[in-house]
């Protein structure tokens, strides 16, 4: 995949393809009312961890939606108060993601002394607990996103 400026990657995601992403959005908030990186981040911190925003998504209630390209991934972070609260990953091109892919993410999203621990599948969808019990991951079925959330998040209407 060529590297493309973070405003191009934006462009190329159509309105049905971000439409998808909030329908998974809200299908994974049903499924558990519980991002990647470090959830609990301010947003300088998620800044310096995935360079400068490529777009704000704007504000849904409580929660203000930034957009980044990193690591190989595009990164929808929603903020409350500031404070990054979910984190959804998926690769630019939207194709379905890789088993190392979801293990680079729970490596990067586990805390200092926590690890992850796979949870009962719901429907097809896969489930993380962070040891410490503040954080899951939920992985749709559909396999092209992989969502790391605080687990008192919840996704405003």
């Amino acid at each position: 995949m060529r590297n493309l400026p973070d405003q191009a990657v934006w462009r190329r995601i159509n309105s049905n393809e971000m439409k998808m992403v909030i329908l998974v959005s809200v299908i994974s908030i049903a499924l558990t009312a519980s991002g990647f990186g470090r959830i609990g981040e301010d947003e300088k911190q998620v800044e310096a961890r995935y360079g400068k925003a490529g777009k704000d998504l704007g504000n849904h209630g409580e929660v203000h939606e930034v957009g980044y390209v990193s690591g190989g991934f595009m990164i929808v972070v929603d903020f409350v108060n500031g404070i990054s609260q979910r984190e959804g990953f998926t690769k630019p091109d939207t194709s379905s993601m890789t088993d190392q892919n979801i293990k680079d993410i729970l490596a990067i999203s586990a805390a200092d002394g926590t690890t992850w621990q796979e949870g009962q599948s719901q429907g097809g969808d896969k489930m993380w607990a962070r040891s410490d019990k503040k954080v899951v991951a939920i992985f749709p079925s559909m396999g092209k996103f992989l969502f790391v959330q605080d687990v008192n998040f919840v996704q405003p209407k």
